[in-house]
């Protein structure tokens, strides 16, 4: 990564470039809880005019939608999703495009910016219902408990910061809906010169979908276009239904071995496999291992890992 025109570059991070500078980072910090840490430091002013239009929300839920609104926009990768319940609202984060084997760094970035958020607006004494995260609870969970403080679930299915509905549905001090439709405005003309990435909004729909995939055909309904234009679209850029399908079913399935502790039956079932079998043989066509295999030489390399960092 060049980071010679760090202060003048106008152009986006890559998701490349981003992991390979994680890699590093992590490799040479020797902080466990690097994204905590990274992620506590983050201030609206990262996110410009998209920060500003999610700080003058009239309410903290109309906060959480703008945030998912703006977020998909600044972070393809992810998508989040505004949630309600009778007693809670909340902010639901799918993986798009695979972020392992650093899940859990961006999961940590992301909740504790969350946090901080919420209690800049809402005051310091206030604290989310609960933050559950789609991995198994970390070795290190103490840093969890410190700086996140609140109620944690872990081996979720999918990520997630929730609130008090109660909480959430009171007027914020900063409330003013000019400047946060003034400041949205802009953000999105600021954006609209930019191609619509098919691609990116059908790996959307379908990762919050895996357990039971729809049709080509349901998914174009969905985006509000024909089932052929889809498929035009999708052969554009250099793919099709089937192969995301294939790609977000593969990408997933590793990154639950590798994070999870869910069983491979129950893997098999989030991704809408018939059965085990059936499961285990896409996996290896995929990765030339058994699913078991493949989480056994994992556990394998990550004990050694282990063992080498406590003899240093």
């Amino acid at each position: 990564m060049n980071l010679d025109n760090l202060y003048s570059r106008t152009e986006y991070f890559t998701l490349d470039e981003v992991m390979r500078l994680i890699k590093v980072i992590k490799a040479t910090s020797n902080i466990p809880h690097y994204g905590l840490k990274n992620g506590n430091h983050i201030q609206f002013g990262c996110h410009g005019i998209a920060g500003i239009s999610i700080l003058y929300q009239s309410t903290y839920a109309e906060c959480l939608q703008a945030g998912s609104r703006l977020g998909n926009l600044l972070f393809p990768p992810l998508e989040l999703e505004y949630f309600e319940t009778p007693d809670h609202v909340g902010m639901r984060l799918y993986e798009c495009v695979s972020l392992a084997p650093y899940t859990r760094y961006f999961m940590e970035w992301i909740m504790i910016h969350f946090r901080n958020i919420f209690q800049f607006l809402l005051g310091p004494d206030k604290q989310p219902a609960y933050i559950a995260f789609p991995y198994s609870r970390p070795d290190y969970s103490q840093y969890y408990e410190e700086m996140l403080a609140c109620t944690l679930k872990f081996d979720v299915e999918h990520a997630e910061f929730v609130v008090d509905r109660k909480l959430a549905e009171q007027e914020m001090p900063l409330a003013n809906t000019s400047i946060s439709a003034q400041a949205e405005s802009k953000f999105l003309t600021s954006i609209a010169d930019k191609e619509l990435d098919i691609t990116r909004e059908v790996r959307a729909l379908l990762a919050r979908h895996l357990d039971a995939v729809p049709s080509l055909e349901d998914v174009a309904e969905l985006l509000q276009v024909s089932s052929r234009t889809l498929r035009r679209n999708l052969k554009k850029q250099g793919t099709s239904y089937v192969e995301i399908v294939e790609d977000l079913r593969r990408e997933t399935a590793i990154s639950k071995l590798l994070n999870s502790n869910q069983s491979i039956t129950d893997i098999a079932i989030s991704l809408d496999f018939y059965d085990t079998s059936s499961f285990s043989k896409a996996f290896k066509r995929w990765t030339g291992q058994s699913p078991r295999a493949f989480r056994a030489a994992i556990s394998e390399c990550s004990s050694t890992a282990s063992l080498a960092h406590s003899l240093c």
